[in-house]
């Protein structure tokens, strides 16, 4: 099972989507205007979940339009959805086997 898994884990990490996206990560975390911008989203988002403020909702909104008028943001979160993708397939798969496994 460990030797599966690890296989799944290489075709993800071994993929062309999944090293283009590293390598866009890279060229982000150059860009200190962007990183300051995603740093105050996640900031952002975690205070908006501890109190579900509308105020701080409308500046995610605000910080959010900005980082998709950034071209390479767009383009890592395009990568980042197809890895997710992938996972969350490999997470179904996974679970339906073992479903399948307890229910028999």
């Amino acid at each position: 099972m460990d030797k599966a898994l690890e296989e799944v884990v290489n075709c993800i990490v071994e993929s062309d989507d999944y090293k283009r996206l590293i390598e866009i990560k890279k060229k982000m975390s150059t860009n200190l205007e962007l990183m300051k911008l995603i740093d105050e989203i996640k900031l952002l988002q975690k205070k908006y979940i501890k109190t579900c403020d509308d105020n701080i909702l409308e500046e995610i909104k605000v910080i959010d339009a900005k980082l998709n008028s950034i071209p390479i943001y767009v383009i890592y979160m395009q990568y980042l959805e197809k890895i997710n993708d992938k996972i969350g397939y490999v997470n179904d798969e996974i679970n339906d086997y073992f479903s399948k496994i307890i229910n028999n």
